[in-house]
C-alpha cells in the first residue's frame, strides 16, 4: 500500500513539473507579425483601365491589387474611404465604417481581393465599391466583409508625393498623392476659413494659384477637423490627393500639415499681421510650418528670474498667448510689447502645451514699445483646469489660495483655492526657488500650462504673489512705474482694474455703471453700449466686419443712441487710488472716430475729481482743444496737463472723458473709441 502510494506521488510530481514547464512562456512577447500570403495578379493602372467612364464593371475575376494607404478619413477630409496607390495609379477604396484610419493608417500596405467587388466612376472619378441597391446605386464594402476584401499588410511603408506641374495633371494621376510647387490663395481669401463651420458645414472650394498663373481648385469638405482654421498666407508647395468632377480638376489635403505656404508670395508681399489666436487655431493635432505671418504682443515672461525655460518667452495678445521657443538668451522684461515675423517657424505641441520654436538664427525682435500692462484674468483654479487648453499661457489671477508641499518653491508644490488643486511649479533655476514657499492664504498672478498631463500654474516672481487686495490701498489704479499704461487689447476678458464706464453723467455726478460687453462689436453695429471695438491703428473706414475682428489692436468703445444717458452722459472713467508723491500728471490717449458716415457730431471733453464720492468734477484744457467724434473715420491724439492740480493726492483721483452735451446734427450717432491711455508723472 505504501509503496502504491509512493508510485502515485513521483507520478504526480513528475506532471506537475512537465505542467509547471509548459506554462513557463513569455505572454508579454505577441507573435511576430506574418504578411498575408497574397500576390497581386493586377496593377492599380490596369485594374482602372478595364473601367468604361459613366458605366459600372462587377468583378468576377480572383485578382487582387497592392498598394500604400496614402490618405484616409483621420482628419474628416475623406469619408468613409481609403485612398491607395502603387507605383502606378492611385485609387479610393468605399468602405461603409468609421475611423478606418486606425486599421489603414498611412504607410499600410494592403491587398484588395477584387472579386465580387465593383468598379465604377463619380463624375468621372474611378473609385471601388461593395455592392449595388435596387436602383443600381453602388454601395461601399459592407462593415463586417472589409476584411475579407481588403486584407492589411505591413505598415510604416513610406509615403512619397510626386512632384507635379499643374500643367502636367490629367487623369493618370487620379487619387495620388501629389505635391503641387510655387502656390498661394488669392489675398482676399487668407482672412477666410477653410470650410464652412455652421450648422450647414458646406464644403468650400478655394482657387489656388503659381507665380505663373496656373491656377486649381482646393476643396475642403466642412466636416473636416480643421474646416474652422484660417487658409495660411505665403507661397509654397502643397501635398494633396489629386481628385476630378467632371472635367473640373481639383485637389484635397489630409491636415493642415499638407500646406507649407512659407515663403514670401508671388508679388513679393511682406507677412501679414495677424493674431495668437489665429496662430493657435492652425494647430489640428500636427506640427506644422506657419505661413506668411506675423504676431505681436506683449511680453508676460520674465527672463531676470528664471522662472521659465532657457531660451523661451512667452507672448500675450488679446485673450491669448503662446510660448516663443528662440534659444539662446532672452533679455525681453515684463510688458515689452514686440511684433514677431513666424514665416517658416514651426507650430507644435511641447510636453502638452503649444509653442511656437523659431527657425534657427532667428533674430530677436527690438520692442516696439515698453511697459504695457496686461490686466490677468480673474479665475478660480477649477476654471483654469476645466479650460487649459485655451488659457494656457494668458496672464492668470488665482485668488485666497494656500500653496503646500515643499519648505521652499523649488519643484512642483500644491496650490488650492476651495474650488480645486493645481500643481504650483517652479524651476530649481529659478531666483527664488529656494525662498521659503508661502502658507499664508494669498493672492496669485501668472500662467498655466500642460505638461504631459500635468496642469501648472507659474509665477514670474515673487512679486506675483500678495495677500489679499494685492497690496492696493484701494479698488482703482495704482500707480506704481511712470508712465501707467492701457491699450485695452485684453478687454475680451473685462475690463481693466480701476476703469470704468458711465451713463447719465454730469458735472456734479460721476454717473451711473454701464454695461460693457468684451464680445468684439463692428463699429457700424447701432445697439447702444460700451464696447470691444478694433482700434483704428492700421485699419481703415473701409476695414470690413471681418479685418476688424482679426486685428488685434483693440479699444475700449461707446455707441451712442438716444438710450437714456448716453446722450449726453456717456463717460469713459479712471479711478485712481491716489497721487502720494507724485506731481505734474500727464493723461495722453487717442480718441477715435469709427464709424465713417454717421451724422451726429459727439463733443467730448476731460475732466477730474478728487475724494471718495465727488460731486463736482472740475474740466481741464485739451491738446487739440475740441475733441469731436463725428462721420469722419479719425484717431486723434489728445494730450493733458493737469498742472499741480492732482499733485501729492492722499484720496481718490478721479478722471473723465465724458460728453456732456448733446449731439448735434441729425442721423445716427458715433461710434467712439479711446485707446492707448498713458498717465505720467513725476
Amino acid at each position: 500500500m505504501k509503496t502504491l502510494t509512493l508510485i502515485i506521488f513521483f507520478v504526480t510530481f513528475e506532471f506537475f513539473l512537465l505542467t509547471l514547464s509548459s506554462c513557463n512562456k513569455k505572454f508579454d512577447e505577441p507573435p511576430a507579425y506574418v504578411p498575408p500570403d497574397l500576390t497581386s495578379t493586377l496593377t492599380i493602372a490596369q485594374l482602372k483601365a478595364m473601367h468604361v467612364i459613366g458605366s459600372s464593371e462587377t468583378i468576377t475575376t480572383d485578382d487582387i491589387i497592392e498598394g500604400t494607404v496614402v490618405a484616409n478619413d483621420s482628419s474628416g477630409n475623406f469619408y468613409k474611404q481609403i485612398i491607395i496607390e502603387d507605383s502606378t495609379a492611385g485609387i479610393a477604396i468605399n468602405i461603409d465604417d468609421y475611423n478606418l484610419y486606425t486599421s489603414y493608417p498611412i504607410g499600410r500596405n494592403v491587398f484588395v481581393k477584387l472579386n465580387g467587388l465593383i468598379l465604377y466612376d463619380d463624375n468621372k472619378l474611378i473609385e471601388i465599391g461593395g455592392s449595388k441597391d435596387a436602383n443600381n446605386n453602388i454601395n461601399p464594402i459592407a462593415s463586417p466583409l472589409k476584411n475579407n476584401y481588403v486584407i492589411k499588410g505591413t505598415v510604416n511603408n513610406p509615403v512619397v508625393p510626386k512632384v507635379v506641374d499643374i500643367s502636367d495633371l490629367n487623369d493618370s494621376y487620379q487619387n495620388m498623392l501629389i505635391q503641387l510647387n510655387d502656390l498661394e490663395f488669392d489675398e482676399a481669401d487668407t482672412s477666410k476659413l477653410y470650410a464652412d463651420t455652421s450648422a450647414s458645414k458646406n464644403a468650400v472650394s478655394y482657387l489656388l494659384k503659381n507665380c505663373s498663373n496656373k491656377s486649381i481648385t482646393l476643396r475642403t469638405s466642412g466636416f473636416a477637423s480643421f474646416a474652422g482654421v484660417n487658409v495660411p498666407n505665403g507661397n509654397g508647395s502643397i501635398t494633396c490627393i489629386y481628385s476630378v468632377y467632371n472635367t473640373s480638376k481639383q485637389i484635397y489635403i489630409r491636415d493642415t500639415s499638407d500646406v507649407q505656404f512659407t515663403n514670401t508670395r508671388c508679388n513679393g508681399g511682406p507677412a501679414i499681421q495677424t493674431s495668437i489666436a489665429n496662430i493657435r487655431s492652425m494647430y489640428t493635432g500636427h506640427d506644422i510650418k506657419i505661413g506668411a505671418y506675423k504676431i505681436g504682443g506683449v511680453v508676460i515672461s520674465d527672463a531676470a528670474n528664471k522662472n521659465i525655460s532657457s531660451g523661451s518667452v512667452v507672448l500675450q495678445n488679446g485673450n491669448a498667448g503662446i510660448s516663443i521657443y528662440f534659444g539662446g538668451t532672452i533679455t525681453y522684461n515684463i510688458g515689452d510689447s514686440i511684433v514677431l515675423d513666424v514665416t517658416g517657424d514651426s507650430l507644435q505641441n511641447y510636453n502638452g502645451s503649444l509653442e511656437i520654436k523659431t527657425t534657427g538664427g532667428t533674430l530677436k525682435p527690438t520692442p516696439v514699445a515698453t511697459g504695457k500692462t496686461v490686466i490677468p484674468q480673474e479665475l478660480s483654479i477649477s476654471q483654469i483646469n476645466a479650460n487649459i487648453s485655451n488659457i494656457e499661457y494668458t496672464l492668470l489671477k488665482i485668488v485666497n489660495a494656500t500653496a503646500s508641499g515643499n519648505a521652499t518653491y523649488s519643484g512642483s508644490n500644491n496650490l488650492s483655492d476651495g474650488s480645486g488643486n493645481i500643481t504650483l511649479f517652479t524651476s530649481s533655476t529659478a531666483t527664488f526657488a529656494n525662498n521659503n514657499l508661502p502658507t499664508d492664504q494669498s493672492d496669485w498672478v501668472g500662467y498655466a500650462k500642460s505638461f504631459g498631463v500635468t496642469k501648472e500654474f507659474l509665477i514670474r516672481n515673487t512679486s506675483d504673489v500678495t495677500t489679499s487686495g494685492g497690496g492696493n490701498n484701494g479698488d482703482g489704479i495704482e500707480l506704481t512705474t511712470s508712465p501707467f499704461t492701457l491699450n485695452f487689447d485684453n478687454i475680451a476678458t473685462g475690463l481693466p482694474k480701476g476703469v470704468l464706464v458711465k451713463l447719465s453723467s454730469s458735472s456734479t455726478s460721476i454717473g451711473i455703471d454701464g454695461a460693457f460687453s468684451g464680445s468684439q462689436s463692428s463699429w457700424s453695429n447701432t445697439s447702444s453700449g460700451f464696447k470691444n471695438y478694433a482700434g483704428a491703428t492700421g485699419l481703415s473706414s473701409s476695414s470690413d466686419a471681418t479685418a476688424q475682428s482679426n486685428s488685434i489692436n483693440r479699444s475700449l468703445g461707446v455707441k451712442q443712441t438716444s438710450a437714456t444717458g448716453y446722450d449726453p452722459g456717456a463717460a469713459f472713467v479712471f479711478e485712481i487710488n491716489n497721487t502720494a508723491g507724485k506731481s505734474d500728471l500727464t493723461l495722453n490717449f487717442l480718441l477715435q472716430s469709427l464709424d465713417d458716415g454717421v451724422g451726429r457730431a459727439t463733443t467730448w471733453q476731460v475732466d477730474y475729481a478728487l475724494g471718495d464720492n465727488p460731486t463736482t468734477f472740475i474740466p481741464v484744457t485739451t491738446s487739440p482743444s475740441a475733441l469731436i467724434t463725428d462721420g469722419t473715420f479719425a484717431s486723434t491724439p489728445v494730450t493733458v496737463n493737469f498742472g499741480n492740480a492732482l499733485d501729492n493726492q492722499n484720496s481718490k483721483v478721479w478722471i473723465r472723458i465724458v460728453t456732456l452735451s448733446a449731439t448735434t446734427g441729425t442721423g445716427s450717432r458715433a461710434s467712439t473709441g479711446i485707446d492707448d491711455v498713458n498717465i505720467s508723472w513725476q
